[in-house]
């Protein structure tokens, strides 16, 4: 996706949190959605969906240098991150792969 705002942004993120174990719930959509209103939601949910990994993986490179500045930035991001981890209850392996993923790549 291109030409994300920052709440955009982070709900992309969030998004590629809940898919990390390729099974997004109800309680993890629940708990994105609280960051946005429902159109916004939809549409970035709708591109997300529509990307490659590649393309989604594009899409944190691009937009990271525009919206996490610093170490306080990226904390941020990740605690929201974090919820999004826990949402249903379980942190599995791969999620916790995916999750140092990001962590190195923002």
């Amino acid at each position: 996706m291109k030409n994300l705002s920052k709440e955009e942004f982070e709900i992309y993120c969030l998004l590629i949190a809940a898919d990390a174990d390729f099974d997004i719930t109800k309680q993890e959509l629940i708990a994105i959605g609280a960051h946005t209103d429902p159109q916004t939601f939809v549409r970035i949910y709708n591109g997300f969906e529509a990307d490659s990994d590649m393309e989604r993986l594009g899409t944190i490179r691009e937009h990271k240098a525009l919206y996490i500045k610093d170490e306080l930035d990226r904390q941020n991001h990740f605690d929201s991150m974090k919820k999004v981890f826990f949402a249903d209850g379980r942190f599995q392996a791969v999620e916790q792969s995916i999750f140092k993923m990001l962590r190195e790549l923002i």
